[in-house]
């Protein structure tokens, strides 16, 4: 009897054994056949809270009766991958807040991870489906693509598509585009009304010439139309430079207090044009710290050619900012929080070899060492450089 009863139980142990595995396995979601499985995002559902004004996991018992529910997905790091969306009941899609499109039950929908960073240039996107309350007929699953050519999936997944795309252009990419025009044509008036001093100061071989016969400085003051023409486009650059790091989220030197916080084109030209004036004085401001502290020195006759050295390498170094600028936007690079500790160090490497190359250009021919002409290097260039590196971050 004991032999029958334990028979019995054993028997009925792994039935309840295999049955357990079976709807398990039933239970789990296969994705297509092409697709493998990298991620399911089962426990990572998230709700709004109203009382705390933010995303909360999901409870089945708080918010079974919840329509609309959430999910956060890292596009940065899930680079190459899909996303493949499935409910068993209708449902719409939307991202960051906007309607996306409305999923068909039953039906797969698949998203590639690349083309939401390259439209949306965000390192995290907000999902969100409202239809039927609850996660249980709900599966999102981040997959790696076996093999191309399976283009049924891609027709069902257009099929219930809404008309409501989003723009596939940045108010950025807008806003320098208008900048680049604004440069090129006050570079061009520049070109056509002085070419001779225009070509020049934007000659990297004028830079370092130092013979004291053939300077810029003799036929264009500091304060000559020529001149502050060219401070103007070099207060443009400067500015570029700046409102580019300010979207990205680096406040230099606290210039997040003159910027409006918008990201509309209106509002960064408007931002692009306060940062010009500011660069504009502040240049100005240095020339008459020069013309002062080279009056104590006794280097008045030089100023004025140190002045030209500087605006010329500013506005080449710049420049190449510009062009960098453009690069990283039209790429969709975006900056990270890692690469703030290194954002300083372009602008250090340059400004330190600017105040090497003022003294070799700009020293008194015959003379190894003038103890002036550094002194007075040291308080417009290295002070003012360590000050900065000091409040920049």
């Amino acid at each position: 009897m004991k032999s029958v009863f334990r028979s019995i139980s054993w028997a009925f142990l792994s039935l309840m054994l295999s049955l357990g595995a079976l709807a398990q396995n039933v239970s789990k979601v296969s994705p297509p056949a092409r697709f493998f499985p990298v991620y399911d995002f089962k426990n990572d559902w998230l709700v709004y809270n109203s009382q705390y004004k933010n995303y909360v996991p999901f409870s089945q018992e708080i918010n079974e009766a919840a329509p609309y529910i959430s999910l956060h997905i890292d596009l940065l790091k899930n680079r190459r991958y899909a996303l493949l969306l499935k409910t068993e009941s209708e449902c719409y899609l939307f991202l960051e807040g906007a309607l996306q499109n409305k999923i068909e039950a039953g039906k797969w929908q698949e998203m590639s991870i690349d083309s939401l960073f390259r439209i949306y240039k965000k390192d995290e996107l907000l999902f969100t489906f409202y239809g039927r309350p609850g996660i249980a007929d709900k599966t999102v699953l981040l997959c790696n693509k076996k093999a191309r050519g399976d283009v049924g999936l891609a027709e069902n997944s257009r099929s219930g598509f809404i008309n409501m795309k989003p723009v596939s252009f940045s108010p950025f990419g807008n806003f320098a585009a208008v900048v680049l025009l604004i440069v090129l044509v006050l570079n061009a008036w520049l070109y056509n009304t002085n070419t001779p001093s225009f070509v020049r100061l934007i000659s990297p071989i004028d830079f370092f010439n130092n013979d004291p016969r053939d300077q810029l400085s003799k036929n264009h003051k500091p304060l000559s139309n020529t001149v502050i023409t060219f401070v103007v486009a070099l207060a443009m650059l400067m500015a570029f430079a700046a409102t580019f790091l300010l979207v990205n989220r680096f406040n230099l030197f606290s210039f997040s207090t003159l910027f409006s916080g918008k990201s509309g084109t209106a509002e960064l030209l408007g931002d692009f044009s306060v940062l010009t004036i500011v660069f504009f004085l502040l240049i100005y401001a240095k020339y008459i710290c020069m013309v002062m502290a080279g009056n104590m020195l006794n280097l008045d006759k030089q100023v004025d050619l140190i002045f030209i050295k500087i605006i010329q390498s500013s506005y080449l170094f710049y420049a190449f900012c510009f062009l960098m600028v453009f690069f990283l936007n039209f790429n969709h690079v975006n900056l990270t929080a890692e690469m703030r500790p290194y954002l300083a160090l372009p602008f250090v490497l340059f400004y330190f070899s600017r105040f090497i190359s003022l003294y070799i250009v700009t020293r008194p021919s015959g003379s190894l060492i003038n103890l002036y002409l550094f002194s007075y290097l040291c308080v417009i260039e290295i002070i003012p450089l360590i000050i900065g590196i000091k409040f920049a971050l």
